[in-house]
């Protein structure tokens, strides 16, 4: 997958109004000799020293662009990303410096915020149409943020200024596969190799497009090849594991299938021990933890929410769709946002953003609990700025649909800030969901770290569960359960049950689900929509069953649970 890349370090890479740069005061500082001992540093590519002299020079006040752009870096590799984007953003607005925005972009996309770090790469652009670094930048961008169309033409853009460009030939080739027009992925993949024989990221989507299009022992076959290359890296490696355990499940080889899951995983692991480290409180821990709290708490206490809740929403409508990952969410959410009526949101999390704070300790959960009706309001009004900001468009007269499966544990935030909010609990067969998550690859966070073995996902579905229902149990909530397998067997008449729940009327056009998924495939359930409705997903866990015995007994007893057949 093609994906944004750093900045060059380098003096040239700071820009070509560095004379300027360095001329320039820095306000807080003792003048320019701070200024200058960094560039010094910089000259010695002594990385370490100048990254160190620019915080020290921030931390004293230092306000000149080229010491923000230096402690944004160090700062993010300390795990620090949101204030390095911060900083990258105030220099911004001193300086208008290529490099600036190539850097911005770049931070954007590795928050997965690709969108905006697409228009950051186009603002290098505005500056410098040739910009390769920034083109390929705005291309990686448009591509992991599902936006294929745009990719495509950014891509072509490159190949206008350098025909041979390699990004360019195996970026567009990646794109034809995603679009599944695979002789076109093959063309572009195949001029690739001619300009770098033996290119790896040519030779993976050539086994893909062999897999997407039912060679799938000729896929597997490829990748092994791949495999056994001296000179590969760690991702790569973990794609070509993705890649050829999609191809042996496909032959129906389950057993040689799921030790590739389990090695991809273990990679993943391996790989991102830093950024495990500096997650913060487990996801698992925080389900319980929150368990424990409510099952000691009055019920009747959170029974009435605070007053004028959802007088000040300015929509027709609000749904909270949730469950678990893997639960048939996205189907519905295409289905839904297809309605002339409905909007949905992006998977960006406005409801942490606004009030997550308040499930974060006990004093939070106690506040949560007292809010006054002038503190509700103020938290609503923050989500909602937070919703406008990214959707862009009249939300009013819209039903908004907020699909973010895991707002499971956040169901007090919904019943005492939105209690006019309606939710659709997600559910599918439990062995089905776990078997998926351990499956697909996600992009890695404190969530989808359960995810990397069995027992951790069987124990981070049963913690959540367990939660949803006691939440259920004790707060008031509108909520409609929808099963995933009823949808995929009766699609319209269960979606319609569910449109009535929401308020809106049967309309054929949730049927284009489908079409609104191929439009911005971003996520694993995304790309599995693109081909339509399909119950192949269906008891999958059968096939696997021997793999998944260490965790049957928590999954069969939420299958026994929900009314799914042992």
């Amino acid at each position: 997958m093609p994906r944004v890349e750093s900045s060059a370090w380098s003096l040239p890479a700071l820009g070509p109004n560095l004379t300027a740069w360095v001329g320039g005061e820095m306000s807080g500082t003792n003048s320019g000799d701070a200024l200058s001992e960094i560039m010094a540093a910089v000259r010695q590519e002594d990385r370490p020293r100048a990254l160190a002299l620019a915080v020290a020079a921030w931390r004293g006040g230092g306000s000149h662009p080229l010491v923000l752009m230096l402690a944004a870096e160090a700062l993010e590799a300390q795990g620090e990303a949101d204030q390095a984007i911060g900083l990258l953003k105030a220099a911004l607005a001193v300086s208008d410096e290529p490099e600036l925005w190539r850097r911005y972009g770049a931070a954007l996309a590795r928050g997965q915020q690709f969108a905006d770090a697409a228009e950051a790469f186009e603002e290098a652009l505005d500056i410098d149409g040739s910009d390769l670094a920034a083109l390929r930048g705005a291309a990686a961008a448009r591509f992991q943020g599902g936006e294929m169309a745009a990719a495509d033409a950014a891509y072509r853009r490159i190949l206008a200024l350098a025909p041979q460009d390699l990004g360019a030939l195996t970026g567009l080739a990646a794109v034809a596969v995603r679009r599944r027009q695979f002789d076109e992925a093959r063309g572009f993949a195949r001029q690739a190799l001619a300009a770098a024989p033996g290119d790896l990221s040519a030779s993976m989507t050539l086994a893909r497009a062999d897999l997407l299009e039912g060679r799938a022992e000729r896929a597997a076959a490829q990748a092994s090849a791949l495999l056994a290359r001296p000179d590969l890296g760690l991702e790569p490696g973990i794609a070509l594991l993705d890649l050829r355990a999609e191809a042996l499940d496909a032959l129906d080889r389950p057993a040689e299938a799921f030790a590739d899951y389990a090695e991809r995983n273990a990679r993943i692991e391996r790989g991102a021990e830093a950024e495990i480290r500096a997650m913060g409180e487990r996801r698992i821990d925080q389900a319980r933890r929150l368990q424990a709290f409510f099952a000691g708490q009055d019920p009747a206490a959170w029974r009435t929410p605070p007053q004028a809740g959802a007088d000040d929403a300015p929509v027709k409508g609000h749904v909270f769709l949730l469950g678990f990952p893997r639960s048939g969410t996205t189907l519905l959410e295409k289905a839904l946002a297809s309605h002339p009526q409905a909007s949905s949101l992006e998977e960006i999390d406005h409801l942490d953003a606004a009030a997550g704070d308040l499930l974060a300790t006990e004093a939070g959960l106690g506040e949560l609990l007292t809010l006054s009706a002038a503190q509700a309001a103020a938290r609503r009004a923050r989500y909602w700025e937070g919703v406008g900001a990214t959707v862009g468009g009249e939300l009013s007269g819209k039903v908004v649909v907020d699909k973010m499966p895991l707002h499971t544990l956040a169901l007090p935030l919904i019943a005492r800030l939105f209690p006019g909010a309606r939710i659709l609990f997600a559910l599918r067969d439990p062995r089905d969901v776990a078997l998926s998550c351990f499956r697909r690859r996600f992009q890695l966070n404190s969530a989808m770290y359960e995810f990397l073995t069995p027992e951790r996902t069987a124990a981070y579905y049963d913690a959540v569960m367990t939660l949803g229902m006691l939440y259920r149990d004790r707060l008031p909530l509108a909520l409609c359960e929808v099963r995933h397998e009823a949808v995929v067997a009766d699609f319209d008449a269960e979606v319609a049950k569910v449109l009535a729940f929401i308020g809106l009327d049967w309309d054929p056009a949730v049927r284009g689900f489908a079409a609104r998924a191929q439009a911005r495939a971003r996520t694993p359930s995304d790309l599995q929509l693109v081909g339509g409705l399909s119950d192949a997903g269906i008891g999958q866990w059968r096939r696997y069953e021997r793999q998944l015995t260490p965790v049957r007994p928590i999954l069969d007893r939420w299958a026994e649970r929900f009314g799914y057949a042992p």
